[in-house]
């Protein structure tokens, strides 16, 4: 894929059979500004544990197309909502358009992950905001050098901040034969992109044992880890609130990973890396509500594997959370 150039991609790319939210379909030329451009990564081939989250892209969209069309054949036009009673209407404009997959190389990382870089680079050069589907958290470096890229060509000199919400760090800089570019070092690989702010780097959501060495690290670069007991503690919107301050600080711009996996595996089987003691569906869909309103122009969501859930209720959880942070997207106040 070196020097693939954009028409070459896009021609390559594989049609998902649905869209997210049930939008409209379309190449990465059409993009428009604060248009959310959906890029599916459909690889788990840098998983080390349980696979399956290459089947993550398609759940989301069916997920999300089942809800957004269940809502449509209510018949009504204005939904309320019941913990704020402020009233909403879907937004009629093209706010979305799902531009398929990544051309996904299972030979190659390195092709794999230029693959997705293109996209969600393309998306952004655009002014659209890129919304990635995992796939297993690997996927979310290359997502984010796509837009750390399209950033530094947009705006030189910038910095941007990012949050990633995790039941781990994923701060390894290499993990036993899979090497450097894995699904335990993508928060390491995205903290060595050139113009974000590592110093603003949030974590949220981290359980049970962390490598000392990763936390040190993180520390010392002036990173700061919320853990699930932090969140049982202060609360998930406190926690949500520090975060986003930590995260934006002298930055107008940021960057969102969500991995599922930080919802504790009771509630949220269907996933590669299960946590216990993890949030729980209102704390996690709470810290999402606080993001919604955030600067966030780039982000992506992985770790979803619907055939470890039979139940499909950890892809419709997983689409709920994509519903919730993308909630001033999806409708507009009446």
């Amino acid at each position: 894929m070196t020097n693939t150039s954009l028409a070459e991609l896009t021609a390559q790319l594989r049609s998902p059979g649905l869209t997210l939210f049930d939008g409209p379909a379309g190449d990465l030329e059409t993009i428009a500004a604060d248009t959310l451009g959906v890029v599916g990564m459909p690889s788990d081939w840098t998983q080390s544990s349980r696979i399956g989250t290459r089947m993550g892209p398609r759940a989301l969209r069916r997920a999300t197309s089942e809800w957004i069309r269940s809502l449509r054949a209510q018949g009504g036009d204005t939904w309320i909502d019941p913990q704020t009673e402020s009233a909403w209407q879907l937004r009629m404009d093209d706010w979305l358009l799902d531009c398929g997959d990544a051309y996904i190389d299972p030979t190659s990382v390195e092709r794999t992950t230029e693959s997705i870089t293109l996209m969600t680079e393309a998306v952004r050069l655009r002014d659209g905001i890129p919304l990635a589907l995992g796939g297993d958290h690997y996927n979310s470096y290359p997502a984010c050098l796509g837009y750390s890229r399209a950033f530094e060509q947009r705006q030189p000199g910038k910095r941007f901040g990012y949050i990633q919400i995790d039941g781990h760090l994923d701060f390894a800089d290499k993990l036993g034969a899979w090497g450097t570019h894995n699904h335990a070092t993508n928060g390491k690989r995205n903290s060595e992109l050139p113009n974000i702010a590592r110093e603003n780097m949030v974590w949220i959501g981290i359980t049970g044992w962390v490598d000392g060495g990763e936390l040190e690290q993180i520390e010392g670069m002036g990173g700061k880890i919320f853990s699930s007991g932090d969140i049982h503690r202060l609360g998930a919107a406190e926690v949500a609130e520090q975060a986003l301050a930590h995260a934006i600080r002298g930055c107008d711009h940021l960057y969102l990973s969500i991995d599922i996996d930080a919802m504790d595996a009771g509630f949220l089987p269907g996933t590669g890396s299960i946590v216990h003691s993890g949030l729980t569906p209102y704390q996690y869909c709470a810290i999402l509500d606080v993001f919604a309103g955030a600067p966030i122009d780039g982000l992506d969501i992985a770790e979803l594997s619907p055939s470890l859930d039979p139940s499909g209720r950890t892809e419709r959880i997983a689409a709920h959370m994509l519903m919730r942070v993308l909630w001033n997207h999806i409708l507009q106040p009446v």
